[in-house]
């Protein structure tokens, strides 16, 4: 019997030139050379793999994401809800972050902000969207929530931060020692995580984007400022 199962989501056969999806290898050898130096800027892909002890556990992973779907409606309403975005400014050289923390469709704190990570630079707006979700659990934590749904466009904010990706950047492999240091240190606070397709008429999705653009200085989108007003929030527009 196979001592372990390579279950790969994602990685790139280099002798064939194609992505590979969905496929189970009881060989290490194999299956390293389908992921192991396959990067995203090089080869179009973002590697995804996880090795498993039993056949049924590896096709389980490939199966499903570990993260939720907003619009299948199955998160839970009953705790804190916390939305991020990131934006990016070619003229500025630098990314930015929007946050919205929302209860009851009350929304409770918001910010935003720049980056000062050189190593994220290179991410653009993706860099803006992972220090959003750190200042998601840290606002989380520092106000004593037990349960937070973090809801995010780009999935890595999931799949970096619980290592299903391949962290190819250094800002996101220090993104996935945060994350993981945070759920150790805090193992009373359960993180869901949500993705949400951007800018499909989801109030706190625009009001995170808009959050992020407004740092970095690009207008906001007219739905951000009636958003704005909806919710009667004290921002300078």
């Amino acid at each position: 019997m196979a001592g372990k199962f390579y279950a790969i989501k994602k990685g790139f056969d280099t002798k064939k030139n194609e992505v590979i999806e969905n496929v189970i290898l009881t060989d290490w050898g194999k299956a390293s050379s389908l992921v192991q130096g396959i990067t995203k800027a090089k080869h179009g892909v973002s590697v995804e793999y996880k090795s498993f002890k039993k056949i049924g556990e590896a096709e389980d992973y490939l199966k499903e994401e570990p993260y939720l779907i907003k619009e299948d409606g199955t998160y839970p309403t009953d705790c804190l809800h916390c939305y991020v975005d990131g934006s990016f400014k070619d003229e500025a050289g630098n990314y930015s972050y929007g946050l919205v923390c929302v209860k009851n469709d009350k929304v409770l704190h918001f910010e935003n902000g720049l980056g000062n990570n050189k190593e994220a630079i290179s991410m653009r707006q993706v860099g803006g969207e992972l220090l959003g979700a750190l200042k998601a659990l840290t606002y989380t934590r520092d106000n004593h929530y037990k349960k937070m749904v973090l809801f995010f466009d780009y999935k890595g904010v999931c799949l970096h931060g619980i290592g299903y990706w391949d962290r190819d950047t250094v800002f996101s492999e220090q993104y996935y020692q945060w994350v993981q240091k945070f759920i150790k240190s805090n193992p009373d606070i359960e993180v869901i995580f949500c993705k949400s397709d951007a800018h499909t008429g989801d109030d706190f999705n625009e009001l995170a984007d808009g959050f992020a653009k407004k740092a970095i200085n690009i207008k906001p989108d007219p739905v951000f400022f009636r958003m704005v007003e909806k919710y009667h929030l004290d921002v300078q527009i």
